[in-house]
């Protein structure tokens, strides 16, 4: 029962209306509730709230308690309905009953009151859940791309979908008096009931074996298995997938496999070429400044204990001061190339921009960047994750394609968000996108963000990466 229910009395004596809920609440009953005392009235509650309860008086002045639990029954039967009325005769509660009322009680035996509420909401909730139940009998798992099953610890089967019945090869019929075991082989069913252990034990399990179907074919399949609590007991709940077309693809996986340790070596090699130019970058740069701001302070003591002109030494100041500023400067860039600051100050939008104005400097290379007029906001990894791609496509421009233009495009839709970036260099063929290392480490990073990366490129005719992530509609997340 929920922690409080909402009542809509339908009662036209305000007096009856108080004795009721007075009555419920010395109960001990939580509850909030409203007043009905005519049609309109009742029809206005029943459109603008939601309520678990009806306590309908049958005694309305041109208005019976069978008007409005059809009213119920056609727009919210969730909703119990109770007949509480002062008189009512054998043939009508009969009546109400049968039209689908959860129960009646005479204002003369009040005190069953609450107990009645509380089995008509439990009977109400017990029918959602088997409605919920033929359901996922239903439509729901028959249109699942594998086979599902649901057994308890006993090893009956209780529920199974259509695809279940096709590879298997047994009938409805033949699968109620089977157990899990008779679709395996013997050698494998110990292996089958360790499994089936330790999802028991540890709630969720992984497994590949064999099926055995009606007329003695093997199918290799992959299981998952969860528990379940159902009818008072734990339950195994899954689904398996036919991997026969998997298992003539292993040299793909091995294939992958390596693909993926290729895609970590170089991005351990990218972190460490980082790693390697900014230690370069402080040692070379701002060490030696720091050195010279050291040599500058020795000078100014040794003038000053000679007692040298105050305009020599304010001259070396100014000179220092100026060093300072490149070494801010300095400071300033390595902070950048580890994280640039707009990103956080100014948001993706200025950082794409920013990034685009700082490779053409350094490269040569034009950038055109077409961007939303509005201001647009995104996920904190959303956004770092498309800069960084987007720094990794300009760096491989750099690299390879020999470009002298780049066009790049966001674009943000309530779905969709959409990075696309254009060069009109080298371009290469389609079989060298498996061995180019940035590229894989782009689709890495765009998976990690839940986007994808489509590449597109033909010797001589340039590349063409395009990164579309997935969005959540704003409205869809309240």
């Amino acid at each position: 029962m929920p922690a409080e229910l909402k009542l809509l009395l339908l009662e036209d004596n305000p007096h009856d209306a108080i004795f009721i809920q007075r009555l419920l609440q010395r109960s001990g009953m939580v509850f909030s509730s409203s007043v009905a005392s005519d049609e309109k009235e009742f029809l206005a509650a029943i459109a603008d709230n939601r309520y678990d309860v009806v306590l309908a008086d049958n005694a309305l002045p041109q208005y019976s308690s069978l008007e409005a639990l059809k009213i119920i029954q056609d727009n919210n039967p969730d909703i119990a309905f109770i007949l509480v009325t002062g008189t009512v005769s054998e043939e009508f509660a009969v009546k109400i009953m049968q039209q689908g009322a959860d129960d009646y009680i005479l204002k003369t035996n009040l005190t069953r009151l609450p107990a009645a509420i509380s089995k008509a909401i439990e009977k109400k909730r017990m029918r959602k859940e088997n409605e919920m139940e033929k359901q996922l009998s239903g439509s729901i798992i028959n249109s699942l791309p594998g086979v599902f099953y649901f057994y308890n610890g006993r090893g009956n089967i209780l529920r199974w979908n259509k695809n279940f019945e096709t590879v298997s090869g047994y009938t409805p019929d033949e699968i109620k008096k089977m157990k899990v075991k008779d679709f395996f082989e013997k050698n494998k069913q110990a292996y089958k009931n360790r499994w089936i252990k330790k999802v028991f034990a540890e709630g969720y399990a992984e497994a590949e074996v064999e099926v055995l179907t009606k007329n003695g074919k093997k199918i290799p399949y992959y299981f998952t298995g969860s528990t379940i609590y159902f009818n008072e007991e734990t339950c195994l709940i899954g689904i398996g997938m036919d991997i026969s077309a998997g298992k003539k693809s292993e040299e793909a996986l091995i294939q992958l496999n390596k693909e993926l340790r290729s895609i970590s070596a170089h991005l351990e090699e990218i972190r460490e070429e980082e790693q390697a130019r900014i230690a370069r970058e402080i040692h070379d740069q701002l060490g030696q400044q720091l050195t010279g701001f050291k040599m500058d302070i020795a000078w100014i003591k040794k003038r000053m204990r000679d007692h040298a002109e105050p305009g020599v030494i304010t001259e070396k100041l100014d000179e220092m001061s100026r060093s300072v500023d490149e070494a801010v400067k300095t400071v300033r860039k390595v902070a950048a190339d580890l994280r640039p600051g707009i990103l956080d100050d100014f948001g993706l939008v200025e950082a794409l921009d920013w990034q685009g104005e700082d490779f053409t400097k350094r490269s040569g290379v034009i950038v055109h960047f077409n961007h939303p007029e509005e201001e647009c906001r995104f996920d904190n990894s959303v956004a770092i994750g498309l800069f960084r791609i987007y720094q990794e496509i300009l760096t491989n421009v750099a690299r390879h394609a020999n470009a002298k233009t780049v066009t790049s495009a966001l674009t943000v839709t309530p779905k969709q968000i959409l990075l696309m970036v254009k060069d009109d260099g080298n371009g290469f063929k389609n079989k060298q996108k498996k061995k180019t290392m940035g590229l894989l480490g782009m689709k890495e990073r765009a998976h990690a963000i839940g986007g994808t990366v489509s590449i597109h490129s033909k010797p001589g005719k340039g590349t063409e990466v395009t990164i579309a992530i997935s969005r959540q509609d704003p409205a869809e997340k309240k």
